[in-house]
């Protein structure tokens, strides 16, 4: 039996589960405010910086076209 490793699963994986940088302080953000699962195929974390207070996205692909 062999193990077979995705690494762009694997990296969807460990960025879903990623702390993020606010974009514009650069300060941590570690838990998004909303999450929401995209029909095509992604998250979307909805951020607001506990330091600067601004909102802002990110997205995480899960499937690899």
């Amino acid at each position: 039996m062999q193990l077979h490793i995705d690494t762009a699963r694997l990296s969807a994986i460990r960025a879903f589960a990623t702390a993020a940088c606010c974009p514009h302080c650069s300060d941590w953000m570690v838990a998004p405010v909303m999450s929401e699962f995209v029909e095509d195929g992604e998250i979307r974390h909805h951020w607001k910086c506990d330091a600067c207070g601004q909102p802002s996205r990110t997205s995480i692909p899960l499937t690899t076209h």
